[in-house]
């Protein structure tokens, strides 16, 4: 049945053939004109975007005193933070599931949060035991947190799981809980690594959870509590410059007029300055006056529009900033160098070598991730290594090497040595 519409018709591109205009809801939809081998979670993000702006059409509004970051209607969808770790043993698995989800290691929470899954609004011990015995090493961990307090912690998680198997094509054993004993309400959920149906292992696709998970988790909220209003929107547009971590403003300030590269560095104290940007836009200097906060950037006041240096790889290290949120502590708890030779290490780094100055061990609370912080004052550098396992604190003031290791799947990660 053709709504709203008739049926026209139009020359295929590629095969030449008469094919028919499919109008739906009058809007012209035509096939590719080109086949191409695409990622599966970015189709399926770009797929659920074209149907929000179907659905959720939205007027652009022009404000020429600064530039505008929430147009259209993702601004309109609840914000919810989705972020995903996994154990890598068994043991370490189960100590997730019976010590931290419950809170056990918190004396301060006096009332322990009850676990929850697809079954149980309190899930009884004989249940975790099962799940305890067809437990993997790899424990997927999940953290949903939602912008808007208001959101039926339950639902939400329930019905992320169900879209998310939807998606994946797995059948998911998983247990979750929820925390509310910091500034935002979250769950922790946590998906066993064996599919429930057919017994395999199973790997999450980067892909669908960068790009996907929390789409899928936005999309319930909103569908729990209702769009946005135009006073949250607001909010969050005014602390959209004061966030520790790549913006859309960032972005802006790169690709836009009074950006400019310099040929060679420019040395300003202990510090390299590889470009400078000047702008009258009111939210960029919100933005760039965040970023001299947080040691990115200098700003010369004097100068008219204010002229900001933005500090050698800055990108970089923003994006580093907001991927490990202990990034930018490291950087102010320097001992023997400038906190602008703090490097990420990467697999393409090579072998290093240094004193351990400062070890964080993940709590999945106010530390995502494992790292550990090595400085080298004959080098004049220093290295945030992410790390898979926890070091102890007796390790500060060692010396160690660290050399990139090939593991399964040709991923490269860091192989820590140390030296007594």
């Amino acid at each position: 049945m053709i709504i709203k519409g008739r049926i026209s018709m139009h020359k295929d591109s590629i095969t030449g053939e008469e094919v028919i205009d499919y109008d739906f809801l009058g809007k012209k939809l035509y096939p590719p004109k080109k086949l191409r081998m695409t990622d599966a979670g970015k189709e399926i993000a770009a797929f659920f975007r074209e149907l929000d702006r179907f659905y959720y059409p939205s007027k652009k509004i022009t404000d020429n005193s600064t530039t505008s970051f929430f147009r259209g209607h993702a601004a309109q969808k609840q914000p919810c933070t989705v972020k995903m770790f996994y154990t890598e043993t068994k043991a370490k698995h189960i100590e997730f599931l019976r010590n931290y989800m419950p809170q056990k290691n918190k004396k301060a929470v006096v009332e322990k949060p009850d676990l929850f899954n697809d079954k149980y609004d309190v899930v009884p011990e004989s249940e975790i035991l099962k799940y305890e015995s067809e437990a993997d090493d790899r424990g997927f961990k999940f953290i949903i947190s939602p912008e808007n307090q208001n959101v039926d912690m339950k639902v939400l998680v329930r019905q992320f799981v169900k879209n998310l198997e939807t998606v994946t094509g797995h059948k998911f054993s998983w247990m979750a809980v929820t925390h509310t004993d910091t500034d935002h309400i979250h769950s922790h959920l946590l998906i066993n690594g064996i599919d429930k149906r057919n017994k395999e292992k199973f790997l999450f696709d980067r892909a669908i959870v960068k790009n996907v998970a929390r789409g899928l988790a936005m999309d319930i909220c909103t569908n729990l509590v209702g769009q946005r209003s135009r006073e949250a929107i607001e909010a969050s547009r005014k602390n959209l410059p004061y966030l520790k971590r790549w913006t859309k403003i960032d972005e802006h300030i790169e690709n836009y007029y009074g950006y400019t590269l310099f040929p060679v560095p420019k040395i300003v104290g202990d510090a390299e300055y590889s470009a400078s940007k000047q702008t009258v836009d009111n939210t960029e200097i919100l933005r760039l006056n965040t970023l001299v906060q947080m040691g990115l950037a200098i700003c010369y006041s004097k100068e008219r529009p204010p002229l900001y240096y933005l500090e050698k790889g800055w990108k970089d290290k923003l994006k580093a900033i907001g991927r490990y949120n202990t990034y930018l502590d490291a950087r102010s708890k320097l001992k023997l160098v400038s906190p602008y030779n703090l490097e990420l290490y990467s697999g393409e780094t090579g072998e290093i070598n240094g004193i351990v100055t400062k070890i964080y061990n993940m709590n999945d609370e106010d530390v995502w991730n494992n790292a550990v912080v090595i400085e080298n004052r004959k080098e004049n550098k220093a290295w945030y290594i992410p790390t898979r396992i926890k070091l102890k604190d007796e390790d500060i003031g060692k010396f160690i090497s660290v050399r990139a290791e090939k593991k399964q799947k040709g991923k490269l990660r860091p192989l820590i040595t140390i030296h007594s």
